[in-house]
């Protein structure tokens, strides 16, 4: 399990938005297996997506993976990112 430095959890989303430009990166080198990020919403009547983009190879030797998270709930809410690999 991972998590997001300064922003993993207890982000805000409204309903129907969209944020882009997420970035995960494992803080070991080398590739660390296959990845799942998942959003956890914290409030009834959200509906949360993640988007993975491309994954990237960092000049350290870590991967780094791009998401986006989307609310097609009919609420807002907060919620937290949850990441794991095996």
């Amino acid at each position: 399990m991972s998590s997001i430095p300064n922003g993993g959890g207890n982000l805000f989303i409204a309903s129907g938005q969209t944020f882009g430009g997420f970035n995960i990166t494992w803080n070991n080198g080398g590739w660390q297996g296959n990845t799942i990020i998942e959003a956890q919403p914290l409030n009834t009547g959200a509906a949360l997506s993640t988007s993975l983009g491309s994954s990237t190879l960092n000049n350290n030797g870590t991967y780094s993976f791009g998401f986006s998270l989307t609310n097609h709930g009919s609420n807002s809410t907060f919620c937290n990112i949850q990441v794991s690999s095996n």
